[in-house]
């Protein structure tokens, strides 16, 4: 059987960068495996654990030995901790380099992947968290070997859904402004449910995924990448993912940190 290894940041992650691709490869008879570093900022376990069973990913579990030695000993999970993007002590961010790609490496030798799904270069929405798991990807590239790709939106289609989230609250600002997307040719996976998708995202945040736009607009702040890209697919479609192929990192590279 095919395996592929999914490795995130974050819960819900899974959703908003690999959430129809996952589900593709699952329906093509795919073993998809899940590897977090964080819990998030509020725990979310049984969200991820429902999230998974929606997406098409068969197992999930920690990144690192440290995560899943805190979940066999009942002290929740996640080796990292989740400071909103502040890039603070203990966040995937804040962390070794090379440590963090050690983890990411272990993950592929221990599953032995055909691909391994991430997030792009600019992390979807240029979360510090995110772009260090990206480098932690790439770096982890240089000792192992199999096809890796990055989740990335076009630029087109954030206008598109800012356009959205614009009309329903004019004058505010829209997303972080981190979230610019790109130019360049991306390659597509599509094919998912939009329902199961949706139901993903409530899983997390009720409604988020189900609701008419218009109705989250206040209960979310229009600054919410999380909202922004909610509107980028209700304005480009729920059911494809698109990809940059992710490379070995140089060895002459610096992080971003």
């Amino acid at each position: 059987m095919r395996t592929a290894l999914v490795v995130h940041a974050h819960p819900d992650d899974e959703v908003f960068a690999t959430g129809a691709a996952t589900s593709v490869l699952h329906e093509q008879g795919w073993h998809v495996v899940l590897r977090v570093a964080t819990a998030g900022m509020h725990g979310a376990a049984d969200h991820l654990t429902r999230s998974c069973a929606l997406l098409g990913i068969d197992e999930w579990s920690w990144l690192g030995a440290d995560g899943a030695a805190a979940v066999a000993a009942g002290r929740g999970g996640g080796r990292w901790v989740d400071d909103g993007g502040l890039g603070g002590p203990g966040t995937p961010a804040a962390a070794d380099a090379v440590e963090l790609a050690a983890e990411v490496e272990a993950a592929v030798n221990a599953i032995g992947p055909e691909l391994i799904l991430s997030v792009g270069r600019d992390g979807l929405t240029g979360h510090p968290d995110h772009i260090a798991i990206s480098q932690a990807v790439q770096r982890a590239l240089q000792h192992v070997h199999c096809r890796a790709l990055g989740a990335r939106v076009r630029a087109e289609d954030v206008r598109a859904g800012e356009r959205l989230v614009q009309q329903l609250a004019p004058g505010q600002q829209i997303g972080s402004g981190h979230v610019t997307g790109c130019d360049t040719p991306l390659e597509e996976i599509s094919g998912a449910s939009e329902q199961r998708r949706r139901q993903a995202l409530d899983a997390y945040y009720d409604g988020l995924g189900s609701k008419p736009l218009e109705e989250l607009i206040g209960v979310h702040r229009a600054s919410s990448d999380g909202l922004l890209l909610r509107a980028v697919f209700d304005a480009t479609g729920w059911q494809h993912d698109r990809f940059e192929e992710l490379t070995a990192w140089p060895s002459d590279a610096p992080s971003s940190r």
